[in-house]
């Protein structure tokens, strides 16, 4: 009997000495070395807190790649205060989409430049003024055109296919026009043809139709005919 217990014994021993023994936890600091610390590094008062510099935050730049949205952002700038400094808004409107082919869009654009008409969409591409900007870049490339947003024009006008051409006819008719809210009336004084056509054969067309235009769409053909 006893030899079984020294056996157990051993045994017991054996397992104990198979796991190390439970670190010793670490003392907490005492009252007087926390005082210490405390002396040698004070935490700052009100002033020193005022004192202390605000860091700025960091500055975050957005760029695409192969778009500068700044360089885009400014030439629509550009674009709108050279706008608002005519005196006579252009009379020709051409309604377009930017879901439009975009073949069609570039002969569009390229015409307008010449020509002096305006390009109007309904609204953002997207609805991401960034998007727009974008896509009206790829068309216009080196072109300087004018571009509209103006959702009630093609309400005034009844515009109901892209791309369509507004011709200003009336008196003293200029394509500025009073806004409007939910009912916009439909405008006067104005010739308009719609199809995936120039605005050479446009404006043709619109004479050939309503002949009393010619003097309004002959200085657009005239540029168009003149310009390179």
């Amino acid at each position: 009997m006893l030899a079984r217990s020294n056996r157990l014994a051993v045994a017991v021993a054996g397992m104990l000495a198979l796991f190390p023994a439970a670190a010793a936890e670490p003392p907490w600091p005492s009252k007087d070395a926390i005082d210490r610390v405390l002396q040698s590094r004070p935490f700052p008062d009100a002033r020193a807190i005022e004192r202390a510099p605000i860091a700025r935050p960091p500055r975050i730049e957005l760029r695409v790649p192969g778009m500068d949205v700044e360089a885009l952002a400014r030439q629509h700038t550009e674009a709108n205060r050279v706008s608002a400094m005519q005196t006579q808004p252009s009379s020709l409107r051409i309604f377009v989409t930017l879901d439009m082919p975009t073949g069609s869009l570039r002969t569009l654009a390229e015409q307008a430049a010449r020509s002096g008409a305006v390009l109007v969409l309904r609204g953002l591409k997207d609805q991401s003024m960034r998007a727009t900007l974008a896509k009206v870049q790829a068309l216009t490339g080196e072109h300087s055109v004018s571009w509209q947003i103006d959702p009630e024009a093609f309400k005034r006008f009844a515009v109901e296919r892209a791309p369509t051409f507004v011709l200003m006819t009336g008196s003293g008719q200029t394509a500025a026009e009073p806004a409007c809210t939910s009912e916009c009336p439909t405008g006067t004084g104005f010739v308009a043809v719609a199809g995936d056509v120039t605005i050479d054969y446009a404006l043709s067309a619109m004479v050939r139709q309503v002949p009393s235009a010619k003097a309004h769409a002959q200085p657009f053909l005239t540029r168009l005919k003149e310009s390179p």
